[in-house]
Formats: structure tokens, C-alpha cells, sequence
């Protein structure tokens, strides 16, 4: 975990461009292994022109779930409301591409979506494109699957969102208007380092701009942030949803070890005990995603994928 140690900043700004310059030269000396994995392209809402495509990764040996099929894990990605994508530009081109090797490597479909970004769209556009992806690869197995491999296996769904895309992937889950139609196939949530809440009342940090475009005014924030929507559930709602794991890096910004301080009594307070947790070691915010097929920090991704094979066997 060399690399690792040199980012000691807390400030996501001031520790994005160091991280991706960092592993960007390691995971091109393994392009050629990651590209091994085979990845597809498919366009998901055809009703759009823009940002309505997910990438599909296959595995070379799926985990085979009860059914005898292959479990599909979906990644939503992030980028503070108002950037990122599934295919970073050159040089940084194996980010994603890596991360989706990764988890097919360990026996998952994974899937991983565009969405619509701000100023395109509010709240809750974003966790909307993100559940019709989902229902798109339910409904289009014998469209993405490969005669390699199992069928992909829709009653064995993982999502794992990092992020602004952690906050996404909360609002799919906890949001009834959106989950209505996808909590039911979810085997488990994965939320990596993401935003609890969006206004704090005792100041301790601000609200960006790009998330007060998403969410709207102060009082829209409060009834739309996580948190609210997590408290708005009934008892029997709570006791529906999926399994959940937290995720978040050792060296997160104040803001985010703030979340997550707070998120671990309220699911413990509603559900009865505690939800798992992993903590990257040495990591970063970024540098998690980023390392994962660099042979450098990828342990938190292995105990990912050890969480979620517990689910299915």
C-alpha cells in the first residue's frame, strides 16, 4: 500500500487529481489483463439521447448463486452531483474499466450506468435513471447474457454506489416513488462515502452548490436528504429493505466522517443492531475505486465480495 500512503489530505479537491495521477500509470501497465474481462455496451432508455447507456462486465467463472445463475452487482459512481461517467477520458481511461474487472473477476455481472447529471436534472432524476437500469437488465437477460456463463440471476441484485452515487443509491432504496419496483430484487445495498444528511444544523460544513441544485431549497434538502427519507419509513418498510453494508475510506473528508458517525446509530436504532462496516485502510476518498485490479489496496474490495457471496449461497 505504498501509493496509498502519499494521500494524506482530507479535502476531496485538493486529493482527486493526485490519486487518479497516481494509479493511472499502474493500471495501464495492466491494461492488457484487464481488458481480459469482457465488457459490452447497451443503451437502457432509448426515449434519451445523452447519458442512457450502462457497460456490462462479464465474468470468466461466474459465483454461482442458489438458482445456479450468475448474481449481478451494479455500481453507480460519483462526482458531486454535477460530473463523472462510466469512461473517464484519456489518460485515466481504466478507472471504471478496472472496477468492473474487478468484481467480474471474482464471479459478478456488474453493471455500471450513466446517469443524468445537474443542471440537466433534479431531484430525484438521478436514482430514476438508476432504477431504469435496473429494471432494463431485469428485463433484458437474454439481451446482456453470454453463452459462457450462467444467466445473469435477476433475484440476486447487488448495488454498491460511491459518493454523490452512494446518495443516489440511498434514494433508490429509502425513496418509495423510485424503489418501489427494485427493493424486492435487491440480495444487498453497499453504500460507500456518501452524505447521511445534506443540511447540518450545527454549521460544521456548508451545502455545494451542485447538491442544493439537485435537492432545491434548505427545507427541500431536509425532507429529501437520506437521512429524512430514511426516518419518513414505517417499522415494516425498515424491516424490508436489504441487507446493508457501509463502506468508507480511513482518510475521509470531516464532512463525510460526520455521515458516518451519525448513519451507524439510526439504521442500529430502526433495524436492532448494527449494519457491517469495512474501512479502507490507508485509503482516501477516491483511492478506493482506483485501486482495485492494481494489486495495491484492493482488501476492502475482497471483503465486498465476501459480504455479498454470503447472500447468495
Amino acid at each position: 500500500m505504498d501509493i496509498i500512503s502519499k494521500f494524506v489530505e482530507t479535502g476531496v479537491a485538493a486529493i482527486n487529481l493526485r490519486t487518479l495521477a497516481a494509479f493511472a500509470p499502474i493500471l495501464d501497465e495492466r491494461k492488457a489483463e484487464i481488458e481480459k474481462i469482457e465488457r459490452k455496451t447497451f443503451v437502457y432508455d432509448d426515449k434519451r439521447r445523452t447519458r442512457n447507456e450502462l457497460d456490462v462486465y462479464y465474468p470468466p467463472n461466474s459465483t454461482l448463486t442458489k438458482s445456479g445463475k450468475t448474481p449481478i452487482l451494479f455500481f453507480v459512481y460519483g462526482g458531486g452531483y454535477n460530473s463523472g461517467s462510466k469512461e473517464f477520458p484519456e489518460p485515466f481511461s481504466m478507472g471504471y474499466r478496472a472496477l468492473g474487472s474487478f468484481f467480474a473477476q471474482h464471479g459478478f455481472i456488474t453493471v455500471i450506468p450513466d446517469y443524468r447529471l445537474v443542471p440537466e436534472v433534479k431531484f430525484p432524476a438521478s436514482s430514476e435513471d438508476i432504477r431504469d437500469a435496473v429494471n432494463w437488465v431485469c428485463a433484458n437477460v437474454d439481451v446482456i447474457g453470454v453463452p459462457s456463463i450462467p444467466a445473469p440471476d435477476v433475484d440476486a441484485i447487488f448495488i454498491m454506489g460511491h459518493s454523490a452515487g452512494d446518495v443516489h443509491t440511498k434514494l433508490l432504496s429509502l425513496y418509495p416513488p423510485v424503489s418501489g419496483t427494485v427493493n424486492p430484487r435487491f440480495k444487498g445495498v453497499i453504500w460507500c462515502a456518501g452524505s447521511w444528511f445534506i443540511v447540518d444544523d450545527k454549521k460544521r460544513f456548508r451545502v455545494e452548490v451542485p447538491a442544493a441544485q439537485y435537492f432545491g431549497s434548505q427545507e427541500q434538502q431536509r425532507e429529501r436528504e437520506p437521512r429524512a427519507l430514511w426516518n419518513a419509513l414505517s417499522d415494516e418498510q425498515i424491516k424490508d429493505l436489504p441487507d446493508i453494508l457501509l463502506v468508507r475510506a480511513e482518510r475521509e473528508p470531516d464532512w463525510l466522517t460526520l455521515s458516518w458517525e451519525e448513519i451507524i446509530p439510526d439504521i442500529e436504532k430502526r433495524r436492532g443492531e448494527a449494519p457491517q462496516m469495512i474501512i479502507s485502510k490507508g485509503h482516501n476518498h477516491i483511492s478506493p475505486n482506483w485501486a482495485l485490479c492494481s494489486g495495491q489496496g484492493e482488501e476492502w474490495g475482497e471483503e465486498v465480495v465476501k459480504w455479498m457471496k454470503v447472500r447468495i449461497n
